[in-house]
């Protein structure tokens, strides 16, 4: 079963039952409906009313419940900054990501041994073919080769941030998939972000940032994601 996670501006990507799931790390709402007359479960990250920031997500709790309902495969999407190569409304499909010191893991005890994850690859392969499948059946452009970088918000960054961010490689920033990406790929669950640049960062910017413009870069490619999303729950 596929599982998505709606980001700001995309909190009822998929209607269906709601259900509260409990986990050892806490409780997580999960809609459980279908797309595409495909079974799937849907969780918008932020609640129905963006009332949780990004630093208070129980991505633990998200994941776990995931996993918990069977869910083999989770697409994620986001609204991300632009540090480089890309512009505002582009959707891009991330292929690699930047989270040094940040911590978050299910693996709190090692008293059953070590367990350090493979991380060469945290996007699947697999699954990031279906998504530009599914964006090219649709005929919506989707540009490749996203870089994230992870801050953890919900303040966005300084300008010395982003510019040390792009010097270690990223082209994009967003305060919220990576963590998901870290925890499903612990989990054996693949992954992958769809990713909506919705503003330029810190010092790429001319004016200054506001969650607004976000949200309304968001607003304007919903049917499009809606469109992609559809598409790959034919597919898994």
């Amino acid at each position: 079963m596929l599982g998505i996670i709606g980001g700001s501006g995309l909190y009822e990507l998929v209607s269906g039952k709601e259900k509260r799931i409990k986990t050892r790390f806490g409780t997580a709402t999960v809609v459980l409906g279908a797309l595409s007359g495909s079974p799937c479960a849907f969780i918008a990250r932020h609640g129905k009313k963006h009332s949780i920031p990004p630093h208070m997500i129980n991505h633990r709790a998200n994941i776990s419940a995931l996993a918990q309902l069977g869910v083999t495969d989770v697409l994620a999407t986001s609204s991300v900054g632009i540090i480089s190569d890309y512009s505002i409304g582009d959707l891009v499909i991330v292929r690699d990501f930047v989270s040094l010191g940040q911590a978050i893991t299910f693996f709190d005890d090692f008293s059953k041994g070590l367990r350090h994850t493979d991380m060469s690859e945290p996007y699947d392969p697999g699954l990031v073919r279906s998504v530009i499948g599914a964006a090219k059946q649709e005929g919506i452009r989707l540009k490749d080769d996203g870089i994230l970088a992870h801050a953890s918000g919900p303040r966005f960054e300084t300008k010395a941030e982003i510019k040390a961010l792009g010097k270690l490689g990223a082209n994009l920033v967003g305060m919220t998939s990576v963590p998901e990406a870290i925890l499903a790929n612990e989990l054996g669950i693949r992954f992958a972000n769809l990713a909506i640049a919705s503003n330029f960062a810190a010092g790429i910017s001319k004016i200054p940032l506001t969650a607004e413009e976000v949200l309304k870069t968001v607003k304007r490619k919903e049917t499009k994601v809606l469109r992609i999303v559809g598409g790959v729950a034919r597919e898994v």
